[in-house]
């Protein structure tokens, strides 16, 4: 099988580039010749995606954190018009992740460890599985309509100004992941103002829900390790939707571990639903911020779509 890893230097605040050498070798001693391909900018991985893809590539490893898996999984379709149809790039060709990120939400799903070894071996071992692909139709910074994918969760509300704040992070770099998107949500909690916002999931009725954060996940995890979606399986063709409402810094503070548990779902304050579509818009016309598997490219109105079995997975 052909292979080409698409690598993230600046993943982990660069260890990954220090690390590279160690990790290529030990991906060509468990698969055998493994191309490389290094990001320079933005969505960089996928155009690099395509262009292995439309080469000839087998099998696409995704070398960074969950950013880079969300380009990686874009670079396996031609980029989506909103509202326009999906064409994949590559029929046949795969994706496995090798996740050395600052999250490193997506791999939890499947009860991957985080250590290179580990996860070497799965791309090596695995099985290949059907993976769904979220789609997400929104409204981009600049005004303009838009439309990406995603494999592991999109949400908005708090999470989205999270985003932001990781982006901006340093010093909570150090210590970590989990630490870094913690202090990055009480920092999220201090500056959001709950959101009324109308939601549809299928052809159910609409609700209007005042939104702390809302969560579409075809993953089971996000932000630095919060269990936020229990039940959700990425190969069922269905999206859950959990979604935390009338909340504040309070409610967070008297268990912020509720959510790392996923015991989050018996409070009075969370809802779940579950479909294959989703609409929700702010009637006030209010920013509400979008998170797309940790990257922050919008706002709503948006509507979020699954696209089952789109991708094979190798891991």
């Amino acid at each position: 099988m052909r292979a080409r890893a698409i690598v993230n230097p600046n993943s982990s605040r660069g260890r990954l580039a220090r690390a590279w050498p160690e990790v290529h070798a030990r991906l060509q001693a468990a698969l055998g010749p493994v191309e490389v391909a290094f990001t320079d900018a933005p969505m960089a991985a996928a155009r690099l995606t395509r262009e292995a893809l439309r080469d000839g590539v087998e099998l696409v490893i995704a070398c960074g954190g969950d950013g880079t898996n969300n380009e990686v999984v874009n670079g396996f379709f031609e980029p989506p018009a909103p509202g326009g149809p999906d064409v994949r790039v590559g029929e046949g060709a795969a994706l496995s992740v090798l996740m050395l990120g600052t999250g490193g939400d997506f791999r939890k799903s499947f009860g991957a460890a985080g250590d290179v070894d580990a996860q070497v071996r799965r791309i090596a071992e695995a099985r290949p599985r059907p993976l769904d692909v979220g789609r997400v139709d929104f409204v981009a910074d600049d005004g303009s309509p838009a439309a990406r994918y995603f494999i592991n969760i999109a949400s908005f509300g708090v999470s989205g100004v999270v985003d932001r704040e990781v982006n901006k992070a340093r010093l909570t770099k150090l210590l970590g992941g989990k630490f870094t998107y913690f202090a990055a949500t009480v920092r999220g909690l201090l500056r959001y103002r709950p959101t009324e916002v109308v939601m549809r999931v299928d052809d159910g009725p609409e609700l209007k829900l005042v939104v702390n954060t809302a969560a579409v996940c075809n993953g089971r995890y996000f932000g630095g390790g919060m269990h936020v979606a229990p039940m959700a399986d990425p190969g069922d063709g269905r999206l859950e939707v959990v979604v935390m409402h009338d909340m504040g810094l309070v409610d967070f503070v008297k268990d912020p571990n509720a959510i790392y548990r996923g015991e989050h779902l018996t409070k009075p304050k969370v809802r779940h639903l579950s479909g294959a579509r989703v609409e929700a818009r702010a009637p006030s016309g209010a920013e509400v911020l979008l998170d797309i598997d940790g990257e922050a490219p919008g706002r709503l109105p948006a509507t979020f779509t699954v696209l089952p079995g789109a991708l094979t997975l190798r891991y």
